[in-house]
């Protein structure tokens, strides 16, 4: 199914497609899984739409529960995936690689890319692109969260081995579901959250036996005297050190929190550290 494009300023300029891009709904009424398809002057672009946190901080559980599914096998992926992510890119994928092919990839490259729930399938679209002859440049995603078990990363990493993943000082989400080794550090921590920390707590202690693993090189976007930095070590307990600060210095008010950290727009984490210069310059 396919929707209409409303070019969003200062992006679509930035981005400068050559013609209106394709964009490729899921079924139903709310057709929640969308994904936009075009070409500019670096090759193809496939761009899965993401989700925006709830502000309300009752609601800030449930919204991170979308997150945690037990992995489960999903058609010709390697190991196991969120079940809810395989459901998600098995709405949409077989519109999308039927696009992608009519814009002739193999004289385009393909670059894959998504925020938040779309990051994870920007991981998932990206191998399945490649399983169907469509090779793929590069995967860059923002704020995913983690896709399948550590057998999935191994295979995905055989095919995909160039991805990069931004990750924002303070943003929870790319830490979910957490890996088995790191859950019972991060209980000890989301549990001195005021109010919600108990249901955080349990939330992350159900994810233990799941064994899910990241993809890709992570670039870290930290807070810095300058502006930003990018720190590649990979650390998740200094990344909930991270969000455990900014909460305490926004008086414990997590909505707001999580909200900016998460938010991929000019004047916050992800655009101004990972997009420093040309893409917000002079915007509002």
């Amino acid at each position: 199914m396919t929707g209409l494009y409303t070019p969003r300023q200062p992006y679509s300029d930035i981005v400068a497609f050559n013609s209106t891009p394709t964009v490729i709904n899921s079924p139903g009424v709310d057709r929640i899984n969308a994904c936009l398809v075009g070409t500019n002057a670096n090759g193809i672009i496939v761009a899965f739409r993401g989700t925006i946190p709830p502000t309300a901080i009752d609601s800030i559980p449930d919204w991170l529960e979308d997150f945690f599914a037990a992995p489960t096998t999903c058609g010709s992926l390697p190991g196991q995936v969120h079940s809810g992510f395989c459901h998600d890119i098995q709405s949409i994928i077989e519109p999308i690689i039927s696009t992608v092919k009519a814009l002739n990839p193999a004289q385009n490259k393909v670059y894959v890319t998504g925020h938040s729930k779309g990051g994870a399938l920007a991981s998932l679209g990206a191998y399945l692109l490649t399983a169907a002859g469509i090779p793929v440049q590069q995967v860059v995603t923002f704020a995913s969260p983690k896709t399948g078990d550590t057998n999935f990363q191994a295979g995905y990493q055989k095919v995909i081995p160039n991805q990069i993943r931004y990750e924002n000082y303070g943003d929870l989400v790319p830490l979910m579901p957490p890996a088995s080794a790191f859950i019972a550090g991060l209980v000890a921590v989301v549990s001195l959250i005021p109010d919600i920390g108990p249901k955080l707590a349990a939330l992350f202690k159900e994810a233990q036996s799941w064994n899910y693993a990241a993809v890709g090189q992570e670039y870290y976007i930290e807070s810095a005297a300058n502006g930003y930095a990018i720190d590649t070590s990979e650390n998740p307990y200094a990344q909930v050190g991270d969000f455990v600060y900014n909460l305490a210095s926004n008086g414990w008010d997590i909505g707001t929190t999580l909200a900016d950290a998460h938010a991929i727009a000019c004047g916050y984490g992800y655009m101004s550290g990972g997009c420093p210069t040309g893409v917000c310059t002079g915007a509002a």
